[in-house]
């Protein structure tokens, strides 16, 4: 593995969504007062943002969009739409854009979202442990909050369990929202109590207060997270990753711009390495590289270890 990212660095340390839920409450909640954003304006911030993130807003996000930004514009102070847009490309825009898009992007995301694929990664560890000479790397692509990331994390020492092997593996987790990074990386999670989780993810939680958990230092020192763009592709991650796992982030882009990411993924798998997508995420998408495993309920691909 590069050695950007050595076993130090990591010790020290959804791709976007626009999310129907967030969406909903935004526009149910009594937004702040603040000039309003016509059709055309916000035609101009939907190309604005896909341009960006490459995320497409559909009709049903639209007043979501909208109140997000009008509600910016108030707290920052502006009254003309038009102008808040065209500060964003000056030299002090880019942190206003950053606020923005937290606002904009959604975080939330589950534990072991779909078990069947969590469950192939086990299994595919599990069948890699054996016989290894250096550490195995998975890539939660658009991560959100952390949760995803800690679940491939105990996949990957589940599988190394089931090996009887010690853990030898690393995971990288990338997300646009630094807001979701800062959230990721504190590894604070509200709404459950360990004594209610599976028996074998004990090991890797405990209480932090009532009804909330958090993740053990030894799964968190097993990940690390990076700001990063999807659109924006890392060359360092190429011919890199045993595993990527990117699931509830392709079916937000246009399906031109779904092929151009899924190919990077496969560059960026090592020969022999699984791609895991949400099921139904892209159809007909079958490169002479790669190969569709058959898992039942699971899309996930492998690199042929020759051309």
């Amino acid at each position: 593995m590069n050695s950007t990212w050595n076993r130090s660095s990591i010790q020290r340390k959804k791709c976007p969504e626009l999310g129907d839920t967030a969406m909903a409450q935004s526009t149910t909640t009594a937004a702040h007062p603040g000039p309003a954003l016509n059709g055309r304006q916000l035609r101009l911030w939907q190309d604005l943002l896909e341009k960006r993130t490459g995320v497409q807003v559909v009709r049903r996000q639209e007043n979501g969009i909208r109140t997000q930004i009008v509600r910016r514009m108030a707290e920052a102070g502006w009254t003309d739409a038009d102008y808040y847009f065209r500060s964003l490309d000056t030299a002090s825009g880019a942190r206003e854009w950053g606020v923005l898009l937290d606002r904009l992007l959604v975080k939330e995301t589950r534990f072991f979202r779909h078990q069947p694929s969590h469950e192939f990664v086990r299994q595919r560890i599990a069948s890699l442990a054996s016989d290894l000479e250096s550490p195995l790397w998975l890539w939660s692509a658009g991560c959100a909050s952390g949760e995803e990331a800690y679940s491939l994390a105990v996949d990957a020492a589940e599988g190394f369990a089931r090996a009887r092997r010690e853990d030898n593996y690393y995971v990288v987790a990338t997300d646009i929202s630094k807001d979701a990074l800062a959230k990721a990386r504190r590894a604070v999670y509200p709404g459950a109590e360990p004594s209610n989780l599976p028996a074998f993810l004990g090991r890797y939680f405990y209480s932090h207060g009532p009804n909330q958990v958090a993740v053990d230092e030894s799964l968190k020192q097993r990940v690390a997270f990076y700001a990063q763009n999807l659109l924006d592709k890392d060359n360092r991650y190429l011919n890199q990753m045993d595993v990527i796992y990117c699931q509830n982030v392709l079916i937000y882009f246009k399906a031109w711009r779904r092929r151009e990411l899924i190919n990077y993924f496969r560059d960026c798998l090592k020969p022999g390495g699984c791609l895991v997508i949400g099921p139904g995420e892209i159809a007909d998408w079958q490169p002479p590289q790669m190969v569709r495993l058959d898992v039942p309920g699971v899309q996930v691909y492998q690199k042929r270890s020759q051309p």
